[in-house]
């Protein structure tokens, strides 16, 4: 299953693709990181599926996700 990125209003977007260099949807849709070069993000790499949904958000794989939030 891949993952669907949450929508997020157009500016927002701009924002981030400036600030990290990723169009975060894409990123999240091919299973990358918007913060490491970590690649081929599945499922299972996460604790939870609160994890999974924040992938989603903000396109943060586990351990990024762990770094940011402890």
């Amino acid at each position: 299953m891949g993952f669907t990125p949450t929508p997020k209003r157009s500016a927002v977007e701009m924002e981030l693709q400036k600030i990290f260099a990723k169009d975060r949807p894409a990123t999240i849709m091919a299973g990358s990181c918007m913060t490491c070069d970590t690649t081929d993000i599945v499922e299972a790499d996460f604790t939870d599926d609160l994890s999974i949904k924040e992938y989603q958000i903000s396109g943060l794989c586990q351990s990024c996700q762990d770094e940011v939030f402890g």
